[in-house]
């Protein structure tokens, strides 16, 4: 695969190939890789699609399947044909690498793993995507929490809602909790309130 010239920057082929997108100019590789894109497989580059469509966003590359070139709507139809929640994931996605951010998908498809280097020190992010009004139960917070620290990262919760505005709140610990029965502490305070 070669090159397209858009302007004056370069634009790179890549192939769709199942739900994943294959960069193989080993220049366009190179590049990308440094930059935290993909994973450098056998000579190629696999791009997830949420990563693909941000580069093809970019105009960094130029997506074909079976020679038929696919536009960024293309790319978020067909992401979102298997993911009704691909575009949340875009869009948490695109604000972070605005940022200046190495993101990379992480072991779900609501986690992206993210590292922020500056020159005498770097942060390391699980950040879990979560819109807004879905209900996260503790025992949910508080396996995230335990990934995050078994990766050695911190977990961030990037909540968006429904005009699709990201907030993010860091988690600075969660405590295991065990069953509660609020029957038993009401019992316990209404006596002493009656007194």
């Amino acid at each position: 695969m070669q090159e397209v010239k858009s302007g004056e920057a370069e634009v790179w082929r890549a192939e769709l190939r199942g739900r994943k997108v294959v960069v193989k100019d080993s220049a366009a590789v190179e590049f990308l890789a440094q930059r935290g894109y993909g994973i450098p497989r056998g000579g190629v580059l696999e791009l997830e699609l949420v990563e693909a469509a941000y580069l093809a966003s970019r105009g960094m590359i130029a997506v074909e399947d079976e020679g038929r070139r696919l536009s960024f709507i293309d790319l978020v139809e067909l992401g979102s044909r298997e993911d009704p929640d691909f575009w949340v994931k875009l869009n948490v996605y695109t604000d972070l690498r605005n940022r200046a951010l190495v993101v990379m998908p992480g072991v779900t498809s609501y986690e992206l793993l993210v590292d922020w280097k500056r020159r005498d020190s770097a942060r390391r992010f699980l950040v879990r995507i979560v819109k807004e009004g879905v209900r996260i139960s503790f025992a949910d917070l508080e396996e995230m929490h335990r990934r995050a620290l078994e990766s050695d990262r911190e977990l961030v919760l990037a909540i968006v809602d429904k005009e699709g505005v990201v907030t993010y709140y860091t988690v600075e610990g969660v405590a295991h909790v065990t069953s509660v029965s609020w029957e038993e502490d009401l019992e316990q305070a209404q006596p002493q309130q009656e007194g």
